[in-house]
């Protein structure tokens, strides 16, 4: 009966360990990526280094993946989704800042929210243009509070 059971055990393993219908990296390829790469700018000016995800708008049945890159200084990039530079789905995308500079260890400025298209066919020229936040700075705001000293 041991034996029996040990059997199954690793009859299950080998299964599990060797079935998993993923790439080398255990992913599996559910979605079909496009060649997509392009220029981030901030307020019209090229903007980099910074790290950024692309996140779908659009369900693709269940098989929603997000797109990221770590753009370069001149604001140059090439998407990913299951691998590095391997491309994004086609599809509309929310995009995401995440740390920036050199070491990728400062926090991002303000942006409004900001869409992109990755188009059906991919593409080079991929334009994610930033618009800095505009805060409200009016009195009585948190950026500029109406304080008044006591006397």
């Amino acid at each position: 009966m041991i034996r029996l059971g040990n059997l199954l055990i690793y009859s299950l393993l080998i299964t599990l360990c060797g079935c998993s219908g993923g790439d080398a990296s255990g992913d599996k390829r559910t979605v079909t990526t496009v060649p997509a790469s392009g220029v981030l700018t901030l307020d019209d000016k090229p903007f980099g280094p910074i790290h950024i995800d692309l996140l779908p708008l659009q369900k693709q049945g269940d098989n929603v993946r997000m797109a990221r890159s770590n753009v370069n200084a001149d604001g140059t990039f090439v998407l990913g989704t299951y691998e590095e530079d391997d491309g994004a789905a086609p599809g509309n995308y929310k995009v995401v800042l995440g740390n920036m500079g050199e070491n990728m260890m400062e926090a991002p400025p303000a942006v409004a929210d900001t869409q992109v298209l990755v188009p059906e066919g991919g593409g080079s020229d991929i334009k994610i243009i930033l618009k800095s936040a505009k805060a409200d700075t009016g009195t009585g705001s948190l950026l500029a509070p109406d304080l008044k000293k006591e006397k």
